[in-house]
């Protein structure tokens, strides 16, 4: 979504849009994202900068990490920022490498008049999925051995120490020493 930053007004602007996760480009890998992206923000000019704060909204269709079942997961992010023109941050401009504050965490760069929320948004999508998706939160996951899902069925497989194959090697080691 693009925005000029001359049409804003004094008082502010309110932004409610829908956007497509494929203009968004929402990739993630083992997430897939259902419908419509909604957003909704506020946008009130500053001296030189422009304050947004907002809000997205997505359904996401996850793997579950230990099963690999299918989950649905709600995604609702809220977004407070401050964008500023390029030419009060000309080091951004020339590409220079300079350490970042905790100011710069909040702050996004615009250049000419237009104001563009889509990276913003995307950002706030991507950051908001889970990094371990479970479908539940005690999910037994699938069987190292046969691959059965542990959360329907058992299987007959016997569980091996992990220790066991050290104790073989360790076995090995002292049938050399000794001779």
């Amino acid at each position: 979504m693009q925005i000029h930053r001359s049409e804003i007004p004094q008082e502010g602007l309110d932004l409610d849009y829908e956007a497509d996760p494929a203009t968004l480009d929402l990739k993630s890998p083992g997430a897939e994202f259902e419908g419509s992206i909604r957003v909704r923000a506020r946008l009130v000019p500053t001296d030189h900068s422009v304050y947004v704060s907002g809000e997205a909204q997505a359904h996401a269709k996850l793997q579950c990490v230990r099963c690999l079942e299918a989950l649905f997961y709600p995604v609702h992010s809220s977004f407070e920022m401050t964008v500023v023109p390029m030419e009060v941050k000309p080091d951004r401009l020339a590409g220079e490498w300079h350490e970042l504050d905790e100011k710069d965490l909040d702050e996004y760069v615009y250049s000419g008049d237009i104001i563009d929320l889509t990276d913003v948004v995307r950002e706030q999508v991507l950051l908001s999925l889970p990094t371990y998706p479970l479908c539940r939160p005690n999910c037994r996951g699938l069987c190292p051995q046969c691959g059965a899902d542990l959360n329907r069925t058992s299987c007959g497989c016997v569980e091996e120490d992990v220790r066991r194959p050290m104790t073989r090697f360790q076995e090995k080691l002292k049938k050399i020493i000794k001779k």
